[in-house]
């Protein structure tokens, strides 16, 4: 494989998901979360970063490999995780993903309330790396994380590629809306009106909302033009703000 991106004849399977753990073939970035009222960085969320014989990988095609071996999906959210907590910018609220289907048992479920009992400043984004949701173990890992206090987001709000649950939304700290929103709104700007829904249930509820993919000052603009709270992306190139921080897990990407 001459290509710096994995191309597309060569399916992951298990044996190479298993070597890239094995390898600490792994790594974290940090994506910065911008506070549009004080224009200062309010966090970051932690993305995870993958390569197979030096080949970066996407996440999305490891995850599903990995969701279809249970063992297999907790060892890699857990040494994802790790990572990403170890490596973590000091200023700012830390955001993580976490899928349900990884709060299937009493050992899962010790595990992380373990893991984050100590931590400050953390949330725990909501995600389904597939579209196998489960609502009552997405009820059951919701319950969980608010027996132990922890701040929760719902991620992809409006990925027409997730599913979307109302419990979720309800339950939720921060709603993040899903970078495909801009382009939605480009192609049609009655799709504001939608968003502008979301946002009002999210004031009057008193929760926090995050536009993701802002990465122009044309963007920037329209978030602040809707009154959403925070942005994440790219913008900070544009606002002389810090880059995001990439550490890798076995020290090379």
């Amino acid at each position: 494989m001459s290509s710096s991106h994995l191309r597309q004849e060569h399916a992951l399977n298990y044996y190479d998901v298993r070597m890239m753990l094995d390898q600490k073939s792994f790594w974290a970035e940090y994506e910065p979360i911008i506070d549009m009222k004080e224009g200062g960085i309010f966090g970051y969320e932690a993305l995870a970063r993958f390569s197979l014989n030096g080949v970066c990988v996407p996440p999305s095609p490891v995850l599903e490999v990995a969701h279809h071996a249970k063992e297999l999906f907790f060892r890699l959210e857990r040494e994802l995780k790790e990572t990403q907590l170890q490596h973590r910018p000091n200023e700012g609220i830390l955001f993580v993903n976490i899928d349900p289907h990884n709060f299937s048992d009493t050992e899962k479920i010790n595990y992380w309330r373990d893991l984050f009992e100590e931590i400050e400043n953390i949330c725990v984004e909501v995600t389904e790396n597939t579209d196998d949701m489960q609502t009552a173990l997405l009820s059951h890992c919701l319950d969980e994380l608010q027996k132990s206090g922890i701040v929760i987001a719902q991620d992809d709000i409006g990925n027409d590629k997730k599913p979307f649950c109302f419990d979720l939304t309800h339950r939720a700290h921060f709603l993040k809306f899903d970078r495909t929103w801009l382009l939605k709104m480009r192609l049609c700007e009655d799709y504001k009106e939608i968003l502008k829904g979301f946002l009002s249930f999210a004031k009057a509820q008193h929760k926090r909302t995050i536009l993701e993919g802002v990465e122009s000052e044309e963007d920037f603009a329209l978030a602040r033009s809707l009154g959403i709270d925070f942005v994440q992306g790219y913008i900070f190139k544009h606002l002389n703000l810090h880059s995001p921080r990439s550490m890798h897990g076995d020290g090379k990407r």
